[in-house]
C-alpha cells in the first residue's frame, strides 16, 4: 500500500506541475523577446529608378535582425515574413546613397530595435548587351563518342541589369546533361545561366529568354589523316616553315565514317605571310561528317624566316659558249662576273660554283666583236639565281 501511495503521489505532483505550467502560458503569459534574424530588405521602386536610366548595382545588407517583444504565445510563433523590411531607391543618384529602412510587423508584438536602421546603396546605370549563348554538355560520353549539337533556338540573349555586372557576363551558358542525348536526335529546353569569364555565375542580372531550346544527338569519333597541299613558301624573298597536323578527328554516324582515311583541306596560299603565325585550316567534309570538338579550330604553324643569299665568282672561262662554230676562234673579253643565289638557307649552305652553268649562245655570229646575252642555271633548288652582268663582249676570229 505504501508503495502505491508514493507512486500516487508522484503522479499527482507532475499533474500539479503541468497544470500550474499551462496556467502560467495559457492565462498568465508573461512579456518576452526574441530576436528575429535575416529578415530580407525590399528594395522598392525599382522600376522608376530604371525609367531614368540606373538600377541597383549593390547594397551594404540584405538582410536585417530584428528584436521583438510581447506576449510569449505570439513572440514564439512569429518568424521573418511577418515583418516587413523595405528600402525606397526611387530618385537616387549614380554612386553611393544612404537610405533610412522602413520596418514594419504584426500589431501584437513591439520592435524593440534592429541591427541597422541604414543601408548603403551603390547606383548604376542600367545596361543591356547582347552576349552569345554557350552550350555545355555536362559528363563524359567515352573516347570514341561525342555528342552534337544539331541547333540551339538562340545564339544570343540580351542581359540586362547594371553596367558593372553585364560586362562582367562572358558569356550566357546553357548546361545539357549527357545522360539527356541518345542517338536518335532529341530536342529539349534548357535553363540559361550568365557567366563570367571564370564560369562563375553573374547574379543579379536579367536575361531577355530564360530558357533556350537544343537539339542534339550522340555520334562516333574517328581519326584519320589530314593533307593539306600548301603553296607559296618561298616567295617574296622569304622561307616559310609550315607546320601541320599529320591527323584530324571527325564525328559522324558509324556509316558515314566507316570509309573516310583522309581529310583534304583547302589549300594553304601562305605567300602574303611575311611574320610568325597561326593559320586556321579549313576542311574539306563530307556531308553527315563535322570536326570533333578535339579538333575545333585545327591550325598550321607558319614561321618566316629571310632567304639565304650566296655569291659565287666566275672567270671568262666559266662561260660555256653554245652552238660555235668550226674553225673559229672565241674569246670572251669580260675578266669575270658573279652569280648571286637565293634559297632556302640549307641549299644555300650546300650549294658550290659547280651546281651553277654560265652560258652564251653564239649561233650564227661570224668575225668581229659581238654582245651576247649570259645566262645562268643551277641543278638544285634555289628561288633564284642572278648575273652581276647581263651581256658579255666576244671577239670571234
Amino acid at each position: 500500500k505504501m508503495l502505491k501511495s508514493k507512486k500516487f503521489n508522484i503522479v499527482l505532483a507532475l499533474i500539479i506541475a503541468i497544470a500550474l505550467w499551462a496556467y502560467v502560458l495559457g492565462e498568465v503569459n508573461p512579456e518576452s523577446s526574441v530576436t528575429i534574424k535575416n529578415v530580407p530588405i525590399n528594395f522598392t521602386n525599382q522600376d522608376s529608378l530604371e525609367d531614368t536610366g540606373l538600377t541597383l548595382l549593390k547594397s551594404s545588407d540584405t538582410t536585417i535582425n530584428i528584436n521583438i517583444s510581447g506576449k510569449r504565445t505570439v513572440i514564439t510563433k512569429a518568424d521573418a515574413d511577418d515583418f516587413s523590411v523595405t528600402a525606397d531607391i526611387e530618385g537616387l543618384k549614380k554612386g553611393e546613397n544612404t537610405v533610412r529602412l522602413n520596418i514594419s510587423g504584426p500589431d501584437d508584438v513591439k520592435i524593440e530595435h534592429v541591427n541597422i536602421e541604414k543601408v548603403k546603396v551603390e547606383i548604376d546605370e542600367l545596361a543591356t548587351s547582347e552576349k552569345d549563348v554557350k552550350v555545355v554538355i555536362n559528363g563524359q560520353p567515352g573516347d570514341d563518342k561525342e555528342a552534337d549539337i544539331i541547333e540551339q533556338s538562340l545564339d544570343t540573349v540580351k542581359v540586362t541589369g547594371a553596367k558593372t555586372l553585364v560586362d562582367k557576363v562572358d558569356k550566357v551558358n546553357a548546361v545539357v546533361e549527357l545522360k539527356n542525348i541518345g542517338s536518335e536526335m532529341s530536342s529539349f529546353d534548357t535553363e540559361l545561366t550568365p557567366v563570367d569569364k571564370g564560369g562563375l555565375q553573374v547574379l543579379n542580372v536579367r536575361l531577355g529568354n530564360s530558357k533556350v531550346k537544343i537539339t542534339a544527338v550522340m555520334l562516333n569519333k574517328k581519326t584519320v589523316n589530314l593533307n593539306v597541299p600548301v603553296t607559296g613558301e618561298n616567295s617574296g624573298d622569304v622561307e616559310r616553315i609550315v607546320s601541320v597536323p599529320k591527323t584530324v578527328m571527325i564525328k559522324g554516324t558509324e556509316d558515314a565514317l566507316k570509309d573516310i582515311t583522309e581529310i583534304t583541306c583547302k589549300t594553304l596560299d601562305v605567300s602574303g605571310v611575311y611574320s610568325n603565325t597561326s593559320i586556321e585550316l579549313i576542311p574539306q567534309l563530307p556531308d553527315g561528317v563535322k570536326l570533333s570538338d578535339d579538333s575545333d579550330g585545327i591550325s598550321a604553324k607558319v614561321t618566316v624566316k629571310d632567304l639565304s643569299k650566296k655569291t659565287f665568282e666566275f672567270g671568262q672561262n666559266d662561260i660555256n659558249l653554245l652552238n660555235k662554230s668550226e674553225g673559229l676562234t672565241y674569246t670572251v673579253n669580260t675578266a669575270k662576273l658573279s652569280v648571286e643565289a637565293i634559297g632556302r638557307e640549307n641549299v644555300i649552305n650546300e650549294l658550290s660554283a659547280a651546281d651553277f652553268t654560265v652560258s652564251a649562245d653564239v649561233s650564227g655570229l661570224g668575225k668581229g666583236t659581238h654582245t651576247v646575252t649570259v645566262v645562268v642555271t643551277c641543278g638544285k633548288d634555289i628561288l633564284s639565281a642572278e648575273l652581276s652582268v647581263e651581256r658579255v663582249e666576244i671577239t670571234i676570229e
